[in-house]
């Protein structure tokens, strides 16, 4: 019941351009505490309050980041109602990913364990395959994660390789890696070996095809 609530949340906040409230009873605050994230020092833009404007980016990507920041109200009280987009992508360095990836881990861990999702033969059914989303075209991210590339030259944006695991019953992903374009995608799920749970059959396409993954893979746990 609360996985259905929640994305029953995330489909109406979405779905409403103006609306940021009610992001509490998608994410709950005492994760993102448990995450370790807190400010030492007093900023316009605590870095708590930067994680739930994260959040709201991936659920309200129509609008600017300034913008999502001045209509959650997240800043410190008495300072003034309107924020400088520099001000913004500072803090967003400062958050830095490791705050963000604990949030998803203690999210999925807690969202998959209310899920109660259905098994085979008493193992978890999941699935592993790659995907590769499009980047800003900058000269930084062409260095980092590269493009693609065919008889006319290199592709129009750079690229990221994500390889998810997902829970097969529910589609909820379980864990991910990422990184560039050239990545391997087999080394890439070597990542995903730790956050494979016990008791589990996981299922892989042809293209995953290699022993030595398959064999790290199942000798890594039940």
């Amino acid at each position: 019941m609360r996985l259905a609530r929640a994305l029953e949340l995330t489909h109406n906040i979405a779905s409403t351009p103006n609306s940021l409230e009610g992001l509490d009873s998608l994410l709950d605050p005492a994760l993102v505490e448990q995450a370790g994230v807190a400010t030492m020092r007093k900023r316009r833009l605590p870095l708590e309050m930067m994680l739930w404007c994260v959040v709201s980016m991936a659920l309200f990507r129509r609008m600017s980041v300034w913008d999502v920041v001045s209509r959650m109200g997240i800043m410190l009280p008495g300072q003034r109602p309107l924020v400088a987009p520099s001000a913004v992508v500072q803090a967003r360095q400062r958050l830095g990913s490791e705050a963000v990836r604990q949030v998803f881990n203690l999210t999925q861990k807690s969202w998959h364990e209310a899920a109660k999702h259905p098994t085979w033969a008493g193992l978890r059914l999941l699935g592993v395959d790659g995907v590769v989303w499009r980047a800003p075209d900058t000269p930084e991210n062409r260095t980092r994660f590269n493009a693609g590339t065919n008889q006319h030259g290199h592709g129009g944006y750079p690229q990221v390789r994500m390889v998810c695991q997902m829970e097969l019953t529910s589609h909820m992903l379980v864990g991910s890696a990422f990184d560039g374009y050239c990545s391997n995608e087999m080394k890439l799920a070597e990542q995903l070996i730790d956050t494979t749970p016990e008791h589990s059959l996981t299922l892989f396409d042809k293209g995953f095809y290699s022993l030595g993954l398959l064999h790290q893979w199942q000798q890594s746990g039940a």
